[in-house]
């Protein structure tokens, strides 16, 4: 029995590491890859991107990927599987009601080492919510999401239409959660074709020279367009960074998920366009 024992615990061990190298040998030799891999410190919900962050957070050539408003099955994995064959890293900014619906999705994203953070519940705008409102989509964004990782999610948050509001703001401060403008937007709402996709992308990041992108998982034009734009990335020199948070958010026990029928009336999740002050319309 013994030496059956042992012959398995080898033949295992030749699995793990066959299966390893079989993992390695897919991206090839001159792959995107991570240039640096940054711990985010949240203490104190600082900024990041563009108007309110550092302008100097990233080198001249360093792009950090994000997508937001997912996981959707049909668009997400073919995205994590052209990230994969890149061997590069993203951000994904959740909805709660996404990761719920789809859990599956949400594992496979934090098994291939990507960052986790949320979008609130169901995309609403905070600057037209209550204070408790506010605070309800926030929190059980991160309870969900978290839940359908099952592990711990990074303390990384993204405002809905890119539209803050001073508490909402203040909030997340005295949450000691990190939240993300953008310094280059996709745009990817708007048209189907993967090649304007493409050229948003890459002529703004050309235009500023680095920068936060934002994408969204949920439609077909960027997944069909991240194979190219990542080759394009590596072959005019841009640097991917991976940012990972220095410690996990904490979750509030007494923020859960709506139940079905309250979230049922907080729909349609139509991402109808809202105009910020002196600014183009989104609906991000």
């Amino acid at each position: 029995m013994r030496a059956i024992a042992m012959w398995l615990c080898a033949a295992s061990s030749l699995f793990v590491l066959t299966s390893a190298a079989a993992a390695e040998a897919v991206c090839p030799p001159n792959a995107l890859g991570v240039s640096r891999t940054v711990e985010i410190d949240a203490t104190g919900g600082p900024w990041f991107g563009t108007p309110h962050g550092d302008k100097d957070f990233l080198a001249p050539g360093e792009v950090v990927l994000t997508f937001d408003d997912g996981p959707a099955p049909k668009n997400t994995r073919p995205i994590l599987a052209a990230l994969e064959k890149q061997c590069t890293k993203a951000t994904f900014f959740m909805l709660g009601e996404m990761a719920a619906e789809h859990p599956g999705v949400v594992k496979e994203i934090a098994a291939l080492g990507h960052t986790i953070g949320t979008h609130t519940w169901s995309h609403r705008n905070l600057k037209r919510l209550s204070e408790e409102q506010a605070r309800a989509q926030i929190e059980s964004a991160f309870t969900a999401v978290e839940k359908a990782a099952n592990q711990p999610i990074a303390p990384f948050f993204r405002y809905p239409y890119l539209s803050e509001s001073d508490a909402a703001v203040a909030y997340l401060q005295s949450r000691n959660v990190a939240q993300f403008a953008i310094d280059v937007d996709a745009f990817d709402w708007r048209t189907r074709s993967p090649q304007i996709v493409i050229a948003r992308v890459m002529a703004g990041l050309e235009r500023r020279g680095r920068g936060i992108v934002l994408l969204h998982d949920i439609h077909g034009s960027t997944a069909s367009a991240m194979p190219q734009l990542l080759l394009l990335l590596k072959e005019r020199g841009f640097k991917i960074v991976h940012l990972r948070p220095k410690a996990a958010v904490h979750t509030l026990a007494e923020y859960q998920p709506p139940t079905k029928e309250s979230a049922h009336e907080a729909k349609p999740r139509l991402r109808w366009p809202v105009r910020r002050t002196g600014q183009r319309l989104t609906n991000r």
